[in-house]
């Protein structure tokens, strides 16, 4: 479903033209063009249908973002109150979709969203633990720098992939055992925050 799907060197990556220094155009994500849609009713509902494996919500948590740098950012707020309303840790997650609009933002949410210590994202990242089949799978869609970013579409893109991964309808891209997800989204900007983030808990 990505739009660049061309295996890319690091080499290729950095001799990107500079888009940001040091962020070059390989790193950023693309707008595109792209729709999807999400389906949910009631389990009661559910019985009266013939349909795919069911994938359930555990919980779905939307704030709005603040001016008010005493507050954590909203992207925290939502997810963290998601992991509570859901009964989940962090780093219990099998499968991630984050909102990784440029490169960097995957590993600082990788400290941010409690899947490893302060200061340990780069080294999440070199051991292998968020690869397709590491410990917690993060962005096997490719990320927002290789899907493209539909503005609109893209959160709802995010619940499809982690669907069909939690389905183990996802080909190449599954991550095997996958039964418990996370989506992060957000958008707009409030000061140095974003002006609103959702986080949504998926389970088998």
């Amino acid at each position: 479903m990505a739009q660049f799907r061309t295996p890319t060197t690091v080499e290729e990556v950095l001799a990107s033209r500079v888009i940001s220094d040091p962020l070059t155009l390989q790193m950023c994500s693309s707008i595109g063009d792209g729709a999807a849609a999400v389906v949910l009713c009631s389990p009661e509902f559910l019985k009266t249908m013939t349909a795919p494996k069911p994938v359930w919500v555990g919980a779905s948590v939307m704030v709005s973002g603040t001016p008010d740098a005493s507050l954590d950012p909203a992207a925290l707020r939502a997810t963290f109150k998601a992991y509570e309303v859901a009964g989940v840790d962090p780093r219990d997650l099998h499968v991630v979709e984050l909102h990784d609009a440029s490169a960097p933002s995957e590993v600082m949410y990788f400290e941010s969203l409690g899947f490893c210590a302060p200061g340990e994202g780069v080294q999440l990242l070199r051991s292998g633990a968020t690869d397709l089949n590491g410990k917690i799978s993060v962005n096997p869609s490719g990320g927002l720098p290789s899907k493209g970013h539909p503005i609109g579409a893209t959160g709802a893109a995010q619940i499809v992939e982690l669907t069909q991964q939690l389905r183990g309808e996802s080909g190449p891209r599954q991550r095997e055992g996958a039964k418990l997800a996370l989506a992060e989204n957000g958008r707009g900007q409030v000061g140095l925050d974003g002006a609103a983030a959702v986080s949504t808990i998926l389970h088998a």
